[in-house]
């Protein structure tokens, strides 16, 4: 978060002089306006972007200055605001002018109308202030619409990818009797085998496109102390031992279950710091709301500063912000700068929607904004995101526990077959080679018994695609569920490991088990 107040100093002398190089660019880079980044962030974008004028406006503030600290923030809706700023300072236009010029050019339909009704508001001489609070309200709910409909597709699509991965053991069951019928060439299997795994990866990528876009985790230099353990544990301990590791395994001839099990346990510890760090994001975007809400009213109601209005907070309301927001009070009364008090509690969080949601507020009141007016409108937008992904937790939530109940039990379907197969093979030779062997010899002739024969190979043939499919289905599912989910990319480390463990332990248990089921059957003499 780049405080406004470090932005003041370089604009007292000539407020174009700091940013009209990066206008420049902004205007060569694009063609035609349209937008050359990520356009599924849009209208999220442009949610907060109009929230963020809104706060600024009730100061009163220069169109100018209001449309150089807007175009400043990284959103792929930036773009625009660059553009009608650089035709304004550069070219001379009049803003009213420049945003119709702009929104004539733009492709995308949401930011075409809003810079085209922004152009007739300036134009008829609406209060600016009352213009972009009704706009990011309409925005907002325009953007909550188009995310819960993305949810509601997604919930159908887990419920799709649920019967694609049951579809999975049709497959081998199928490939299993067309082997006891008559013997398969490796051919046939290999191409069931792909073909099941393009579907997988077919189904997580429709997924994927289906979840809403967001930015859940920010990017700034600093971030949350678990994050930081991540990455560095993920970096500097579980990749190396994982490199290191796994020639030893192959070398040692250490079996596939024990193998994923060890693996897991090393990838571990990037991916729980994560997870936790995750769920603490998710309680702290819930508590935004009412801090900044109950903040703006004190600042407001007392009128005094913001540093004063938060030592009068009551810190037992706060709930899981309650730590944090005590960690800033004590900096506060030690005297340092507010900004970069602020500054840390944001990057302390590991949230892009508090960097956001404080980034209205602080900037809002930093130019001499309402603070009541400000307190909502950042209220207003953290409580709005924190419901949304309420929304999407309620399928992500169910899907991640009907997900690995799924993997466990197909896990032990496809392991069971083959060990089933596999143990019966064995029981008909020890038949065969120990009396009996005038009457198993025609028995074994027969095709369906051929199968169980060593010199077939249909049984190693089985092998190979069970065990492709496990390990397809071990690194597919925990990208499903992260796809659902959203948050921080290592997540998926977290999800791997409940998948590789609970294949690991199938691959070591259940073998023992159908082999106790045989023990029974009789080996002749």
């Amino acid at each position: 978060m780049i405080s406004l107040k470090s932005l003041l100093k370089p604009k007292e002398k000539d407020s174009s002089k700091s940013s009209i190089d990066v206008n420049e660019d902004a205007m060569s880079a694009t063609n035609g306006g349209k937008v050359k980044k990520d356009t599924d962030l849009l209208k999220g974008d442009l949610f907060c972007q109009l929230t963020y004028m809104s706060a600024l406006a009730t100061s009163a503030l220069p169109r100018s200055l209001m449309f150089e600290y807007t175009s400043q923030l990284n959103f792929t809706s930036s773009v625009y605001l660059r553009k009608v700023h650089f035709l304004a300072k550069r070219l001379n236009y009049d803003y009213s002018e420049a945003c119709r010029m702009v929104g004539e050019a733009t492709r995308e339909a949401d930011p075409k109308a809003i810079l085209l009704r922004m152009s007739g508001a300036m134009a008829s001489g609406e209060d600016e202030a009352v213009f972009l609070k009704r706009e990011a309200e309409v925005m907002g709910e325009n953007y909550g619409d188009e995310y819960e409909r993305r949810v509601d597709s997604l919930r159908k699509w887990t419920d799709a990818y649920v019967a694609l991965i049951i579809s999975a053991s049709l497959v081998v069951v199928i490939s299993v009797v067309s082997m006891l019928i008559f013997p398969m060439p490796p051919s046939f299997i290999t191409t069931l085998t792909f073909l099941m795994l393009i579907s997988t990866m077919l189904g997580v990528w429709v997924m994927h496109r289906s979840a809403p876009k967001e930015i859940k985790t920010h990017t700034l230099p600093e971030t949350s102390r678990a994050q930081e353990l991540a990455h560095k544990a993920l970096f500097y301990v579980s990749i190396p031992l994982v490199v290191l590791t796994i020639p030893v395994l192959f070398l040692m001839k250490v079996s596939l279950g024990w193998s994923l099990i060890v693996i897991a346990l090393i990838i571990a510890p990037a991916g729980i710091l994560i997870w936790w760090d995750d769920k603490k994001i998710d309680r702290n975007d819930a508590d935004m709301a009412g801090f900044l809400r109950s903040l703006g009213g004190i600042t407001k109601v007392i009128g005094t500063t913001i540093t004063e209005a938060v030592s009068r907070l009551d810190f037992g309301s706060l709930a899981s912000l309650k730590k944090p927001v005590t960690r800033m009070n004590n900096a506060l009364k030690f005297g340092i700068r507010p900004d970069l008090c602020w500054q840390k509690f944001v990057y302390e969080s590991g949230s892009e929607q508090v960097n956001r949601s404080v980034r209205i507020f602080w900037d809002g009141i930093a130019v001499g904004g309402d603070p009541n007016l400000v307190g909502n409108q950042a209220s207003m937008f953290a409580m709005k995101i924190a419901l949304l992904r309420g929304k999407r937790k309620m399928v992500s939530s169910g899907f991640f526990y009907l997900c690995m109940a799924m993997h466990a039990t197909m896990a032990i379907l496809l392991v069971g077959i083959y060990q089933i197969m596999w143990n019966f093979a064995n029981a008909m030779q020890s038949m065969q080679t120990s009396g009996g062997t005038s009457d198993m010899s025609a028995i074994s002739s027969l095709p369906t018994f051929a199968f169980f024969s060593n010199s077939s190979g249909q049984l190693q043939i089985l092998n190979l695609m069970v065990t492709a499919m496990l390990l397809m289905l071990t690194a597919a599912n925990p990208a499903a569920v992260k796809v659902v989910d959203g948050g921080h990319n290592y997540k998926y480390f977290y999800l791997l490991t409940i998948t590789m463990i609970i294949t690991g332990l199938t691959m070591l248990v259940l073998p023992g088990l159908v082999h106790g089921m045989f023990s029974s059957l009789p080996t002749g003499g």
